[in-house]
């Protein structure tokens, strides 16, 4: 067998694994912390991912006890070794696991460097002979990723690190590529960057997850503003790729980068949630913070929608959610949470008023994953608007089967001549009211204006034909009534969260 041997730490207490972790060199004696876990469920998730050759458990555990571990293991991989770790009291316990083809225990109060030396050399006494050669074959890369990690690096593995040969360090990630598309990328980046006598130096550090592309800058500090501009040149936005960049604050020691890449650049790639049009993020030139965000009355909200004034309190809402995006620091599951409670509070409150909601009840649980999964700020609000144009849609409905004969009239001449060009006073003088008559009567028996409740039967139609025909934006303003398309679009906006345009991407697509 090549290479290092790989253990596997599993303990339910953190200072045991750690004593185990620190008490001798591992990769001086020819083996290797892959991992730990605090109970046999974690270990065996662990055990399928890393397949170690070395496991070194607890017995008593939570949950999966070592007992359980210990022939679990054996029964789907007996070439898999493992020691136990025991107390006094526990003994006679582990007993029954040599049952199943433990290698060796040690007793807790005798665990120390000498005694866990002495019994690995025992169990796999050719271990010394792999050291040359691992030592030789862990990349750069590697070392790097178990480091951000937060394994602990031998004192060999600590040298290597040390050994970069320039002052000032930085990470850089790209965010939003294909794993696919990383490699093409660091290639692209290191012809910009890397020309000899550039004081710089980059390492590619593997990511676990899927969607960034990280690595490590080495320069000396004169070369700071070369590399901005480089990165500058790179932050491009292309059509085939909807790519981010992003730079830490530059940092001194290897050895602050874990927590340089936690409590900075991870925050930075959560403030891509909201800045979905930034192409690049540099830690001293982030875009204005909207500061004093307003908070949202729920309470008056409530009320309002129990006094039926529909208008005026989504008017309030939507109002409320253009505004969320500002403060690009907001934590994303506070956000969207914040989203589906006001949809869950808005559903109560229609069937406490006696509304048809059991569509929207049937359709909640999608908008609420649509808002969990979305990856941009927009998207989760294009799921929230659409959620309340079909409450709209209810409200409207409800009213429309309730109102006086003469209001019925009023919404049927709308309903069929909404494309002309209809104000509140020809529409008086055909139905021979005063106009300020009819302004009030549409008032109190709508909760809305006229001039908003034409917008809302136009933009209705208008989404509509947006679905269902290939019609420009401003064919379409024009076939619903509105002769000035800016308007057209500023008004669909103000009501459906999204331009005309975006909204025919999102919508299905046309039969």
């Amino acid at each position: 067998m090549g290479g290092l041997y790989r253990v596997l730490v599993v303990d339910d207490e953190m200072l045991i694994r750690q004593g185990v972790i620190n008490y001798i060199d591992w990769e001086q004696e020819g083996f290797q912390i892959v991992g730990e876990a605090s109970n046999g469920n974690e270990a065996l998730n662990l055990i399928e991912r890393l397949q170690p050759h070395l496991v070194i458990t607890d017995v008593v555990m939570p949950g999966m006890d070592g007992i359980e571990l210990v022939r679990t293991v054996k029964e789907q991989d007996p070439k898999i070794e493992i020691i136990v770790l025991s107390s006094f009291e526990n003994f006679d316990y582990v007993r029954s696991t040599f049952q199943y083809g433990v290698a060796d225990y040690i007793l807790k109060p005798k665990l120390n460097g000498k005694e866990l030396t002495k019994t690995l050399r025992e169990i796999v006494p050719d271990a010394q002979k792999a050291v040359e050669t691992s030592q030789s074959s862990i990349s750069m890369e590697k070392l790097l990723q178990k480091s951000l990690a937060g394994y602990s690096l031998s004192s060999s593995e600590s040298s290597s690190i040390d050994g970069f040969p320039y002052n000032y360090y930085s990470l850089i990630a790209a965010c939003g590529l294909k794993k696919s598309d990383h490699n093409r990328t660091f290639e692209e980046l290191s012809e910009r960057m890397l020309d000899p006598g550039d004081s710089i130096e980059a390492i590619f550090i593997p990511s676990n997850e899927s969607d960034i592309m990280l690595l490590l800058l080495n320069f000396d500090s004169e070369r700071l503003p070369f590399i901005r501009q480089s990165l500058k040149d790179m932050a491009v936005p292309d059509s085939d790729l909807s790519t981010s960049w992003l730079m830490s604050d530059p940092f001194t020691s290897i050895h602050e980068m874990k927590k340089v890449y936690e409590n900075h650049l991870l925050k930075m790639k959560d403030y891509l949630f909201y800045l979905n049009d930034e192409p690049l993020l540099l830690y001293d030139s982030l875009p204005a913070l909207e500061k004093n965000e307003k908070s949202f009355d729920l309470s008056r909200f409530l009320d309002l929608f129990k006094q039926k004034k529909f208008d005026v309190a989504l008017s309030s809402l939507q109002e409320h959610v253009s505004g969320l995006t500002g403060n690009y620091t907001k934590d994303i599951f506070e956000f969207k949470s914040w989203l589906q409670n006001i949809m869950f509070n808005i559903i109560v409150l229609l069937g406490d008023l006696k509304y048809d909601v059991d569509k929207l009840e049937d359709d909640k649980y999608e908008y609420f994953a649509a808002i969990n999964e979305a990856g941009k700020a927009n998207e989760a609000i294009e799921s929230f608007q659409d959620f309340l144009s079909n409450v709209k849609r209810i409200v409207l409905a409800e009213k429309k089967q309730n109102c006086p004969p003469d209001l019925k009239r009023l919404m049927q001449y709308i309903e069929e001549h909404y494309a002309e060009p209809i104000t509140l006073t020809t529409l008086a003088d055909y139905f021979h009211f005063n106009p300020s008559y009819l302004s009030s009567y549409f008032s109190t028996h709508l909760n809305v204006g006229f001039s908003d409740y034409l917008n809302q039967v136009r933009i209705v139609k208008a989404k509509h034909l947006l679905e269902s025909s290939s019609a420009s934006v401003s064919m379409v303003s024009e076939m619903v009534g509105y002769s000035d398309p800016s308007y057209f679009c500023k008004v669909f906006k103000r009501m459906e969260g999204a331009s005309p345009g975006i909204y025919r991407k999102k919508a299905p697509a046309m039969n």
